[in-house]
């Protein structure tokens, strides 16, 4: 139980983090997440059916758990998340058939606090202008995932006089600059975690001391008129130790993920463009837990990366892309589960290279077409595939739009995401997806949208690889294929000049098959509803709030029976039983201090106002009764309680 107290902690304090607005987007209170026409896109919008908008005038106001970019596009519909992790997942998909781009880069694992299932992304929300969420039926340029991407693009420009923000709170300190040097700028993100300091002062039989902290760098160099020239490097470290009573649930870990890339831009015309990219990682976890497990890795890549973008007329555009990467792995697994015994030990390398041609045509006003062709080859196992993606959009008036979108998603399994913990030490087949998208979108004045989509989407050739870290029983399945399914409903709008709202609606369903049956997906939800309402108070004052609530998720149930003289715990069949349904309210006053030179940004918000003991899950306790024996006590694990929060910062 402390240990899910002092997890508790850990987001009360991670709440408290602080970031900067720009002030140049602080007039954009009621922007809408519209779709928008952007350049080399065709003009009836995007031709995905599945992508929304965050402005950043909104990311900087919603109540979130730790001030998280991934935070903000969980309140999405679609997208199943909880409360202790910052990874998400996709119409019913697991939590690694995302991926996610950082200014046009892949990233690997951009997660800290490991130990606790990620629960924080290395993404500072400070430095982030914009997030573009693919939740299907995306093209073929935006690469292999199997259910979405997470597009996310930095702010900074080449400036004539520094800016940046600083904040600081109990736990964390950051720091973003971005200044001019001659001819270019610099965007620096600095950020700092320091919980081990606060639990130093807690009266406790066991140890937590978690630590975290990255950087973040973008170098901006304009060399021509025609040519622009970055360099970006990121870089995230984390450590940990825990030590309970005993032995058996001792952790002490120390991780490593660092990665650097640089991008030419050439503007060919003012309808073309070209982007070269090189870059380098590496990642390091060493791990120890219990008695005698281990998981130590190293992991490093480099690669190229190229993409044109070629308008052949106003109407017609080509886009294609290429991308070769190297890789190589160790690995030192080992843990002994309940008598289960998990053990790799293995070097794996590998190249693979993938790349896409597609074409964005603008048939006339009403309608328009993105047809695409995807490969791509896995040296590391010999595996190859060739992915078709097409979508159409057709606008009969000026506020009203139908999409359609069929696509192939196969995803590598890649020489630096080996699923070990599950004894898989070779390569395995791609995992294959099939997208079926339809959607429809009504926007009657340009402060009102109302959009529908359904999606079907078949599965093939499944490897689970996320672990649900908690006190229950780490039960594993190993699925084959699987379907999802589901009609999703979105609204936003702004009625009144103080007053914005958007609504989100899903009804979906997913299940996966084992070899013996059919079961629900760990993501399954059926019902999931979010609202979310943001009021212009005072003078450059906000007040926000989010209420969600979902349908019970599924788990397998498990029990106690007594054997003999031994106890022997037991279980239902998988994912057949529903927790109790999940709602919560959440509620931020954001106030801004404007200054002759720089401005003082500050808030206070309420984690579930109403205090609602939301189920995460179930786990049994050894007792002793007065007479001696031994019994095994249910507990009932709960997400976050009530959690006031506040923080600041100082923007110059």
């Amino acid at each position: 139980m402390r240990s899910k107290i002092i997890l508790i902690v850990i987001f009360v304090l991670v709440t408290g983090v602080v970031y900067g607005e720009d002030k140049s987007e602080q007039s954009e209170v009621y922007q809408l997440g519209e779709i928008s026409v952007s350049p080399g896109r065709f003009s009836i919008g995007e031709s995905s059916p599945s992508l929304y908008i965050i402005p950043k005038s909104q990311m900087d106001k919603l109540p979130l758990i730790d001030n998280d970019i991934y935070r903000v596009v969980q309140n999405l519909p679609g997208v199943v998340s909880d409360d202790f992790s910052a990874r998400f997942s996709l119409r019913g998909g697991d939590r690694n058939e995302i991926t996610v781009r950082l200014d046009g880069m892949e990233l690997f694992d951009p997660y800290h606090l490991q130990d606790f299932g990620g629960a924080i992304s290395i993404i500072d929300l400070g430095i982030v202008r914009q997030a573009d969420l693919f939740t299907g039926g995306f093209p073929a340029e935006y690469g292999d995932a199997m259910s979405g991407i997470l597009d996310i693009t930095s702010g900074s420009e080449v400036i004539d006089k520094i800016k940046g923000n600083a904040g600081i709170d109990l736990i964390n300190a950051s720091m973003i600059i971005n200044a001019p040097i001659f001819n270019s700028s610099l965007l620096t993100s600095i950020r700092t975690g320091y919980i081990d300091l606060l639990m130093g002062l807690m009266q406790s039989d066991e140890i937590f001391k978690p630590k975290y902290y990255d950087v973040y760098n973008k170098f901006i160099h304009n060399i021509s008129p025609s040519d622009l020239l970055s360099v970006y490097v990121l870089y995230a470290g984390d450590s940990d130790l825990i030590d309970r009573i005993g032995l058996e649930d001792d952790i002490e870990s120390d991780y490593k993920n660092g990665m650097i890339w640089g991008r030419w831009n050439h503007l060919i015309n003012d309808k073309s463009y070209w982007n070269s990219y090189v870059f380098f990682g590496k990642a390091n976890r060493d791990k120890k837990e219990g008695i005698d497990g281990k998981d130590i890795r190293s992991a490093s890549y480099f690669g190229l990366k190229d993409e044109i973008s070629y308008g052949i007329s106003k109407d017609i555009n080509i886009k294609s892309g290429f991308r070769w990467q190297f890789a190589t792995a160790d690995y030192d697994y080992y843990l002994n589960k309940n008598d289960v015994i998990t053990s790799v030990n293995t070097n794996v390398d590998g190249w693979d290279m993938n790349g896409y041609v597609q074409s964005e045509w603008n048939i006339n006003k009403w309608l328009a077409s993105n047809v695409g062709l995807r490969f791509l080859y896995q040296n590391f196992g010999g595996y190859y595939s060739i992915m078709p993606r097409i979508a159409l959009a057709f606008r009969p008036s000026n506020n009203i739009t139908f999409r359609s979108a069929y696509g192939k998603y196969d995803q590598p399994v890649q020489v630096i995401n080996l699923p070990v913990e599950e004894g898989v030490d070779s390569p395995k087949p791609l995992e294959k997806a099939t997208h079926y998208v339809l959607s429809a979108e009504y926007m009657p004045k340009s402060n009102f949208l109302i959009k529908t989509e359904a999606y079907y989407k078949q599965s093939d050739n499944l490897i689970g690889r996320i672990i649900n870290y908690g006190r229950k029983e780490r039960y594993f399945i190993s699925p084959k294929s699987g379907t999802a399914k589901g009609i999703e409903l979105y609204i936003n709008q702004s009625p009144l000049p103080r007053l914005s709202y958007g609504l989100g609606y899903a009804l979906s369903k997913s299940d996966v098959k084992t070899d013996t049956e059919t079961i629900p997906r760990d993501y399954d939800r059926r019902h999931s509803f979010t609202l979310n309402v943001d009021y212009a108070v005072l003078v450059d004052g906000w007040i926000n709030l989010i209420w969600r609530y979902h349908s019970g998720d599924p788990y397998t149930k498990s029990w106690y029976e007594k054997v003999g003289d031994k106890w022997e715990k037991k279980y239902g069949t998988p994912n057949s039983d529903r927790l109790p349904p999940y709602h919560s309210l959440d509620v931020r006053f954001t106030k801004n201090y404007q200054f002759k030179k720089w401005s003082l940004n500050f808030y206070f918000q309420i984690m579930n106002l109403y205090n609602r003991k939301n189920v995460h899950e179930y786990s049994f306790s050894e007792m002793t009764d007065a007479e001696g024996n031994v019994y095994y006590q249910k507990n009932t694990e709960g997400f976050l309680p009530i959690l006031p929060t506040l923080g600041l910062n100082v923007q110059f």
